[in-house]
């Protein structure tokens, strides 16, 4: 089996000139090109991988995956599968639903996509002094983040220092004073899917699984730092969406995003399984070894994938 990953599948906004997302048109011609080449793992067949560890008949279906609640899901997304008699685990990080606010990761991302990469670095360094940046993992994160992206000059610089580097307390402050030094404002309202939307979208049989609360580098926590972002997110997600929430999908992604004490949290709190970045199939051998860690493929790994 395939799990694929993806995040912004829209269209182009001209407030956004620099922002990176799949377009629409190609989504659905990969749609289409899963279709041809491999097919879809059904939600049958994918409950009983993860209750009994049976894979399905047909080797290398494809099973979609959807995260961060982007608007673009509701509007783009979701009616593409629904039209397609197709089913998709959309992962929703809650602190949007409960905090009414943009998650800095996304205002990471908007203002990559309206500003310039060199000036988004140079304002941020303005900003920080070392004694801001916990210095134990720098050496990791530089190696091991943005190694698959296609940034433009200091895009990837300008997220890894605030996505990885900057201690959390501080960063939402300079995110703010880098905006405001920009001109540029956040706009809450229209950038997730909205809760009614996300009701409908289940009971059209999407699957909606937890992103964490407020979508940090979660091996950058405590064990307690940690269980308190899943269980929230948990919690917060029973009373948004009405029925189980069992999936988790790791923010960030990758090994270095997480440890074992993310591990040992979400089998604590009756997790069934977990998404993370691994560009490789799933194999009989993930149900016993990888349950909490099963792999994904970028979308951009396959025909029309690209980010526009």
């Amino acid at each position: 089996m395939k799990a694929v990953m993806y995040h912004y599948v829209r269209s182009y906004d001209s407030t956004l000139p620099f922002f990176r997302y799949l377009d629409i048109d190609n989504f659905r011609k990969q749609l289409d090109y899963f279709k041809k080449e491999f097919g879809y793992v059904s939600y049958e067949e994918w409950q009983n991988f993860i209750e009994n560890g049976v894979m399905p008949n047909d080797n290398g279906k494809v099973i979609l995956t959807f995260d961060d609640a982007m608007r673009c899901h509701y509007d783009y997304v979701f009616p593409e599968l629904v039209e397609r008699n197709l089913w998709g685990i959309f992962y929703i990080p809650t602190s949007p639903y409960s905090d009414n606010l943009i998650l800095d990761v996304h205002r990471i991302h908007l203002l990559c996509g309206a500003f310039r990469g060199p000036d988004l670095l140079a304002i941020a360094e303005s900003l920080i002094d070392e004694d801001m940046i916990p210095g134990e993992k720098i050496a990791e994160f530089r190696n091991r983040t943005y190694t698959r992206q296609e940034n433009g000059a200091g895009v990837s610089e300008f997220k890894r220092l605030m996505n990885y580097f900057v201690d959390y307390q501080l960063r939402t402050n300079i995110i703010s004073e880098a905006a405001n030094q920009l001109g540029f404002v956040f706009k809450q309202n229209c950038f997730y899917v909205p809760l009614e939307s996300l009701k409908v979208m289940k009971q059209k049989g999407m699957v909606i699984g937890s992103h964490s609360h407020s979508h940090p580098v979660m091996s950058r926590l405590s064990a307690t730092e940690q269980k308190s972002e899943i269980e929230r997110s948990l919690s917060v997600l029973g009373t948004l969406v009405e029925g189980e929430h069992t999936t988790y999908c790791h923010p960030y992604g990758g090994f270095h995003s997480f440890n074992r004490d993310t591990v040992d949290t979400l089998i604590q709190l009756g997790v069934a399984y977990a998404f993370n970045v691994d560009s490789r199939e799933i194999t009989p051998e993930d149900y016993r070894d990888f349950r909490f860690a099963l792999p994904r493929f970028d979308c951009n790994l396959f025909p029309f994938g690209q980010v526009s």
